[in-house]
Order: structure tokens, then sequence, then C-alpha cells
């Protein structure tokens, strides 16, 4: 895919979800099931999010076993000044700062290991962070 013109970008940050889960990924990299948690929003949600932003090369993924780890790709150049701009916007905001420890919070949680876990929960057993 080409270089998003700065309409279809803003665009698609537009999204009110999509803002939270770019909040999050700039706090830290994270799996599917981490954003569920810190958002509290269904598994369906995020991963169609993420879609799109990874169709728009705004995030990029690591399978790490039967996981996907996401994280921002940093770019250079107009788009990646547009996109930190907006990232930079949302430090404003009392309630994204907050996600954004979360995300810090959860992803530090991981450990050495960065496999996802969850209270009771094994790694096997985590349905979020699985491969789509």
């Amino acid at each position: 895919m080409s270089v998003l013109s700065p309409i279809d970008l803003l665009q698609i940050l537009a999204e009110p979800t999509r803002l939270r889960i770019l909040n999050c990924l700039h706090a830290a990299a994270l799996f599917v099931s981490d954003l569920q948690l810190v958002l509290d929003l269904p598994q369906p949600t995020v991963s169609r999010h993420l879609t799109v932003l990874k169709k728009a090369r705004i995030v990029r993924d690591t399978p790490i076993a039967q996981f996907v780890l996401y994280r921002l790709r940093h770019e250079t150049g107009p788009q990646g000044r547009l996109i930190q701009a907006v990232l930079d916007a949302l430090g404003s905001d009392e309630a994204l700062r907050m996600e954004r420890h979360r995300a810090l919070d959860r992803s530090r949680a991981h450990g050495r290991g960065r496999m996802p876990m969850t209270a009771g929960r094994t790694a096997s057993a985590e349905v979020g962070g699985e491969k789509p």
C-alpha cells in the first residue's frame, strides 16, 4: 500500500476506538488480549480495528507462538509527523492518559516471556491474543 493522503490518514485516525488503540500502543507493544482488558472491548472489535490500522501501515504485528504482538510503526515524513501530532494531543486528555498508563502496566506484567497472561488463566487458554 502506498503512503496515505493526509485526509485518508485522518479519516482512519478519527474513529474513537482506533484512537484509543493507538494511544495504548504508543505506551507499549501489546497483545489483543491486553488491549481488550485495558479498553474493556470485545476481541472482535479490537481485532477489526487493528486490521484497519495494519492495512494503513500505522501498526505492525509480530507473531509470538499462537499470539500476535502489535506495536506502532515509527514512520518518518509527513505521515509519521501527523500520527505523532495526534498522539501528542491525546496526552492532554486525562482518561486517555490513564489508558496509556494501564497499557504500559499491562505490558510490564508479561515480564521477559512476553506471553499474555490473565489472572487465573494460562497463556494457552488466552483467547484474545491468538492469531486470527
